[in-house]
């Protein structure tokens, strides 16, 4: 029977890519990422939406005063 060596002992919850892995710290991390990725997408959607429309309205806006005053 081998001893375990240390790279074998170390199990990072970071790192771990077993969606089924029973460790607490494992599924706490996983747990949060997966909330905080959700929530972050959510704000960064409306925030990326709202500064797009903006812009376009604005360039919208400019071009049609700059072809409405060559008339």
């Amino acid at each position: 029977m081998a001893l375990p060596t240390r790279q074998q002992e170390k199990h990072d919850y970071q790192t771990c890519d077993d969606r089924d892995c029973p460790r607490y710290p494992c599924q706490v991390y996983k747990e949060g990422f997966r909330a905080g990725h959700v929530v972050g997408w959510h704000r960064g959607y409306a925030t990326g939406y709202s500064e797009g429309y903006q812009k376009g309205y604005g360039d919208g806006y400019a071009a049609g005063a700059a072809s409405a005053s060559k008339g």
